[in-house]
C-alpha cells in the first residue's frame, strides 16, 4: 500500500507496544496508551522548551503538525475505505464464482446422466448386432444346408429325366397318369425354387436389420463423443472457475491484511494528533493566563447570510448512524463555501481536523460573560478553516467556510455553544445567539 506523504509526525511507540485494531482495547492497551500520550506530551512540552522560538513558532510548529496528521488521517482513512471495497468486491465476486460452480456442477451431473444412457444404449445395440449376426450365421447355414439338399434333389431328378423318367413313362398306362407325373415334377420345382427365394429374403431382411442396428450405433457413438467433449469442456471451466475463487480469496485476504495497516496507521496518527493537541491546549492555556480576564457581553450569529435552521439541539436519531443520541448543537443550513465568522470575541483553541466526526472545525474560548460563566463556541464541518489554534479573534472575524466535512450528509454549520468552556456542559444554541427569522 502507498504511504501518505506527509511531514515527519511526532510518533511515540513503547518497546512492545501493537498498535490496536477495531476489536475492544485490553486494560494493558489502555495503560500503554494513557503512557505513551503523556510521553507525548512531556517530549513535545521539552522540544518547545528547549528550543529558542518564541510561542507563537511553537505554536504554528504544533498546528503544521497537527494539519500533517490530519491529512495523513484522511489518507490512511481513503486506505482503509478501499481495503475494504476491494474486500467486499473480493468476497461478491467469489460468491458469484462459487454460484457459477454450482452451476457447472449440476451441468456436469446432468451430461454423466445422459453420457451413461447413451452409453447404455451403445451396449444394448451391440448386443443386438450381435444377435442379428448370430441369426444371419444360423440363416446362412441353414441356406447352406437347404441348398446341398436342393442340389442333391436336383441330381436326382437329372437322373430320372435322363433315365429314369423313361421308365416311368413306359409304367404310364393312360394320358391321365402322364398329365399328373409332369404336374408332380413341376410342383416339386416350382416348391424349392420358393424355398430358397424365402431363405435367402430371411438372410437379406436380416443384413438390413443389421446395417440398421450398426447406422445406430455409429449415431450413439456421435452423440456420446459430443457428449464428452461438452462433458470435458464443462470440468476445464469448473477448473478455471476454481482457480478463480483461489484469486478472490487471496484477493480479499490482502484486503483484509491492507485494512489492518491502514487502522494501525490511522490509530498511530490519532495518537500523536492528542498528543499534538494537548500541547497546544497548555500554550493556550499559559496564553490566556499572561493576558487580562477575557470578557465578553453577548453572541452574534456566526453567518451573515443566514438562511434557516436544518436541525435543532436535542435528542434525534443521528443521519450517519442511525443511532438515538444528543444532538449537542444546532445545524444552519447553508450553500457551500459560505463564510463563517466568530459569534463572540476570544481565543482560538481548536482549528483543524476532528477525529471525532466535526471534520474541520474550530472552538473559541470567549472568557466570562455578564452573568458570570465562562463560554466557549464550536463550528464543526467547515469545508476550510481560516484561523488557527493560539489567535485572538474579534466577534465578527472570519474564522472558516460552511461545508460537509466529518460525518455529515450535506453543507451547513454545526454550531455548539458551551457553558463553563466544557463540552458536557453544552447548551441549546438558541437561549444565547440571536438568530434572524426565529
Amino acid at each position: 500500500m502507498k504511504k501518505a506523504l506527509h511531514a515527519k509526525p511526532f510518533r511515540l511507540q513503547m518497546p512492545g507496544h501493537t498498535p490496536r485494531h477495531a476489536r475492544p482495547e485490553p486494560a494493558r492497551s489502555k495503560l500503554l496508551r494513557g503512557v505513551s500520550l503523556c510521553l507525548a506530551a512531556v517530549c513535545l512540552a521539552a522540544s518547545v522548551s528547549f528550543q529558542p522560538a518564541t510561542a507563537a513558532t511553537s505554536m504554528a510548529s504544533l498546528q503544521n503538525k497537527l494539519n500533517s496528521l490530519s491529512k495523513s488521517i484522511d489518507q490512511h482513512k481513503k486506505e482503509l475505505s478501499d481495503a475494504k471495497k476491494k474486500e467486499a468486491a473480493a468476497k461478491a465476486l467469489e460468491s458469484e464464482l462459487k454460484e457459477r460452480v454450482g452451476v457447472i456442477q449440476s451441468q456436469i451431473g446432468v451430461l454423466s446422466t445422459q453420457i451413461a444412457a447413451v452409453q447404455n444404449s451403445i451396449g444394448q445395440t451391440e448386443q443386438k448386432i450381435s444377435a442379428k449376426e448370430a441369426e444371419i450365421t444360423q440363416k446362412q447355414t441353414e441356406i447352406d444346408g437347404q441348398w446341398d439338399d436342393f442340389k442333391k434333389h436336383m441330381a436326382a431328378m437329372q437322373e430320372l429325366r435322363d433315365g429314369g423318367s423313361v421308365a416311368m413313362l413306359s409304367a404310364v398306362n393312360d394320358l391321365y397318369e402322364l398329365l399328373t407325373f409332369n404336374e408332380v415334377m413341376q410342383d416339386i420345382s416350382i416348391k424349392d425354387t420358393e424355398i430358397m427365394d424365402n431363405m435367402k429374403a430371411a438372410k437379406s431382411a436380416l443384413e438390413a436389420d443389421k446395417v440398421e442396428l450398426e447406422a445406430q450405433r455409429k449415431e450413439l457413438q456421435s452423440q456420446k463423443a459430443e457428449l464428452d467433449t461438452q462433458n470435458y469442456q464443462m470440468k476445464a471451466k469448473q477448473s478455471e472457475l476454481n482457480s478463480s475463487i483461489s484469486a478472490a480469496q487471496l484477493s480479499a485476504q490482502d484486503a483484509q491484511k491492507a485494512q489492518q495497516t491502514a487502522q494501525a496507521a490511522i490509530e498511530s496518527d490519532e495518537l500523536n494528533y492528542e498528543a499534538v493537541k494537548k500541547e497546544i491546549q497548555k500554550l493556550i492555556a499559559a496564553a490566556a493566563s499572561s493576558k487580562p480576564q477575557l470578557s465578553f457581553t453577548g453572541f452574534a450569529c456566526p453567518l451573515k447570510s443566514y438562511t434557516r435552521i436544518s436541525s435543532e439541539y436535542g435528542w434525534r436519531k443521528n443521519p450517519v448512524s442511525g443511532v438515538n443520541r444528543l444532538h449537542a448543537g444546532i445545524d444552519l443550513a447553508a450553500p457551500g463555501g459560505t463564510p463563517i465568522y466568530a459569534a463572540a470575541s476570544g481565543y482560538v483553541q481548536v482549528a483543524g481536523w476532528s477525529s471525532g466526526g466535526y471534520g474541520n472545525y474550530v472552538i473559541i474560548y470567549h472568557g466570562s460573560m455578564s452573568d458570570g460563566n465562562a463560554y466557549s463556541t464550536l463550528y464543526g464541518h467547515m469545508r476550510s478553516v481560516a484561523t488557527s489554534a493560539g489567535k485572538y479573534v474579534k466577534q465578527g472575524e472570519l474564522i472558516g467556510y460552511v461545508g460537509s466535512t466529518g460525518n455529515s450528509t450535506g453543507n451547513h454549520l454545526h454550531l455548539e455553544v458551551w457553558k463553563g468552556g466544557k463540552k458536557a456542559n453544552a447548551v441549546n444554541p438558541r437561549g444565547y445567539i440571536p438568530f434572524p427569522h426565529n
